[in-house]
């Protein structure tokens, strides 16, 4: 088997329901940079995706180290239905992010009409005892992970 040599992680994309509704999400909760939409279409994308006569409003956001999140909104094409994988559920993925104090992400989250789907855990055994995590899922379902370290690596 060969080896590929990938460069660098080029964007994350994900499919809403309702693009005003996450960009909001991304921009007013989590604080990040969100662009204006753009409209992508024709065969380039129809091929590249094997959605026939797809149209796609598309932002970026500007998530924290260099990341960038592509949020995509199929205006023809698509289905609108909002995902309802659960972590345990092959296909299932989530965005993780590192920050420095989980409870700005809580008090951002509550701001915004948002919770977290548990209380934050704090790790007590295995590999980085005493880091902190909280899921959190976006306007469609997308889980989001956010993980404070464990004090001796801040």
């Amino acid at each position: 088997m060969g080896k590929v040599s990938v460069v660098k992680t080029a964007h994350t994309g994900v499919t809403v329901s309702d693009l005003d509704r996450s960009a909001a999400f991304y921009r007013d909760v989590l604080g990040w940079k969100v662009s204006e939409p753009v409209t992508i279409e024709g065969d380039y994308f129809e091929n590249l995706t094997g959605v026939d006569d797809c149209k796609i409003s598309v932002v970026f956001v500007d998530a924290p180290g260099g990341h960038t999140i592509e949020l995509l909104h199929y205006e023809r094409g698509g289905t609108g239905k909002v995902s309802d994988l659960r972590p345990c559920d092959a296909g299932h993925l989530h965005l993780a992010f590192q920050v420095e104090d989980i409870n700005e992400v809580l008090a951002a989250f509550k701001q915004g009409g948002w919770e977290p789907v548990n209380p934050p855990r704090i790790k007590t055994e295995g590999r980085r005892i005493g880091s902190c995590a909280i899921y959190t899922r976006d306007p469609d379902g997308v889980y989001l992970e956010f993980m404070q370290p464990p004090p001796d690596e801040k």
